[in-house]
């Protein structure tokens, strides 16, 4: 069983999930009105959120927070 998510690592996911959105939907916009500078502003605002959600998940990972159970594998049950 994996240890419990860490509310730093929920802050984290969360953050960068709403910036990632918000900067996304800033850049659609603006190349919609058409504000060539301000769409781009927004695409290059959207790098550091998503940065830091591939920051978290590798920190998730490296601990132990994701993926397959380190522990010992049981196959009294496997016949």
């Amino acid at each position: 069983m994996h240890s419990p998510v860490t509310p730093w690592v929920l802050a984290g996911r969360i953050f960068s999930i709403i910036g990632m959105a918000f900067t996304a939907a800033c850049a659609i916009l603006f190349l919609v009105v058409p504000l060539w500078w301000w769409a781009l502003g927004s695409a290059l605002a959207f790098v550091p959120f998503f940065l830091l959600i591939v920051v978290v998940e590798r920190y998730q990972s490296k601990h132990g927070l994701i993926g397959p159970d380190s522990g010992p594998i049981d196959d009294a049950g496997a016949d």
